[in-house]
């Protein structure tokens, strides 16, 4: 008898430890899944405030100049290739031009407080709702990538994409999508990783 109680009292314990490690695993399931629309919930209180430095923790911003000036670059190369007589001629100069007119611009407007004086210019003109309110799409694209797409409120602007990646214990907005939709982008659309 006391053989089948010792039994009976190991199962149980197994039958514990089992269901204490679902319930670990499925916190930190949760806990993942979550984790991307804390961090956007965060941007979008911080640039309601005007909170520079959590602006500038939540976004990696020398990967967002360096991307955005590729695509700038692209974006003209391919006008400039696809242009004939004085478009060409217009869009070749400011390709060449673009490093010194660019790269000094990027840094004081692609920055904490430049995303912060555009959102706020945004939310009194109406062109936007909060961050929070404008997202039309928020999901993974892998494990380790967050695409969002923010719809503005009036249809003559297009949405605007981000892309977030996990660097280490958190996330980041790293990636602008260059707007599909606008005239000699050139771009193919979001890169995929």
């Amino acid at each position: 008898m006391a053989y089948l109680e010792t039994e009976v009292i190991a199962a149980h314990r197994h039958i514990r430890r089992r269901t204490v490690a679902y319930v670990v695993l499925g916190a930190l399931l949760a806990s993942y899944l979550s984790y991307p629309y804390v961090t956007l919930y965060r941007l979008d209180r911080a640039l309601e405030v005007g909170d520079t430095r959590v602006v500038a923790e939540l976004i990696d911003w020398p990967s967002v100049r360096t991307q955005l000036k590729a695509d700038v670059t692209t974006s003209l190369a391919t006008q400039a290739y696809g242009a004939s007589g004085p478009e060409a001629i217009g869009a070749a100069f400011a390709l060449a031009l673009s490093p010194y007119v660019f790269d000094p611009v990027a840094e004081r407007v692609i920055s904490p407080s430049g995303l912060i004086a555009w959102y706020s210019d945004a939310r009194r003109s109406g062109r936007s709702s909060t961050l929070w309110e404008a997202m039309s799409y928020a999901f993974f694209r892998t494990p380790t990538r967050f695409l969002v797409t923010l719809r503005m409120n009036q249809p003559q602007y297009p949405a605007i994409e981000f892309e977030m990646s996990l660097k280490g214990l958190r996330w980041q907005v790293d990636h602008l999508v260059w707007p599909h939709d606008v005239p000699g982008s050139g771009s193919p659309g979001p890169p995929t990783e």
